[in-house]
């Protein structure tokens, strides 16, 4: 019996029940009813995703219930399944969009970086390219309210890495390499250095940390939220550390 109502939730899972005279004939549904049984769908699965990324960043996927998940999305449990098939497939499936939400956002400043290196690249347009990616960053952690949502997923995986941690390895990675080949141009190291990795890293802590430490700022500040002006000052002064961390100040082209 359980088995046949999952079953019927699959066919679909936001539907209500109705008695329905067996002799009574089919009508074909109409594209306007094919298309807001669509846009239901897809509403749902984004509710899904959303209620999803928050659980598991601050439960953990072993801590993060489906149940209390389905319930946040306001859609029932089967949804779940209707939708991406299994909880791990759900944990994966947010992975993937909180990497295609910030690829979205820094894609563009690290693949210019990444065509670039394909070439000789001087050590001005290496710290102008290195900039681009931090700004990118920055923007992105600073000007998204959804971002805290990214970071904390993001940090939980670092913390205990699942079956999705590789989404967002790839991801980071991929962004890693190219600031991690362009500090090794701007400090004259080797970029498959492990110095040139660990100074990539404590780089990107520069402005990583506003975004995991933003709470501790807020009340340093004494502030609900930080200001256009706090992101302005957050850039200058990240700029200046970078400037003098890899001895190359910052100029632009234009």
């Amino acid at each position: 019996m359980v088995a046949d109502a999952l079953n019927v939730e699959r066919a679909d899972p936001d539907s209500v029940a109705v008695d329905v005279p067996a002799d009574l004939p089919a009508l074909p549904a109409s594209r306007h009813y094919r298309r807001a049984r669509q846009d239901r769908g897809a509403e749902t699965r984004q509710k899904l995703l959303l209620a999803a990324l928050d659980a598991f960043g601050r439960y953990g996927y072993e801590g993060a219930a489906t149940r209390d998940i389905a319930k946040r999305a306001e859609a029932n449990l089967a949804a779940i399944v209707y939708h991406f098939g299994s909880k791990d497939a759900l944990h994966r499936a947010v992975a993937e969009y909180v990497v295609g939400q910030m690829a979205a956002r820094t894609g563009d400043s690290i693949d210019r970086a990444a065509q670039a290196l394909e070439g000789t690249v001087d050590r001005p347009t290496a710290r102008r390219l290195l900039q681009d990616i931090i700004d990118a960053n920055i923007n992105s952690m600073l000007g998204e309210a959804e971002s805290e949502l990214w970071g904390r997923f993001i940090m939980r995986e670092q913390m205990e890495p699942s079956s999705a941690f590789d989404v967002v390895y790839d991801f980071m990675s991929h962004g890693q390499r190219a600031t991690t080949h362009l500090i090794a141009i701007l400090l004259g190291l080797d970029p498959r250095s492990d110095e040139a990795t660990h100074r990539a890293f404590a780089i990107s802590g520069q402005f990583v940390i506003f975004r995991v430490a933003e709470p501790m700022l807020l009340r340093r500040l004494g502030r609900d939220a930080l200001t256009s002006h706090d992101h302005a000052e957050i850039r200058r002064i990240v700029t200046e550390n970078i400037d003098m961390l890899v001895g190359e100040k910052l100029t632009r082209d234009d």
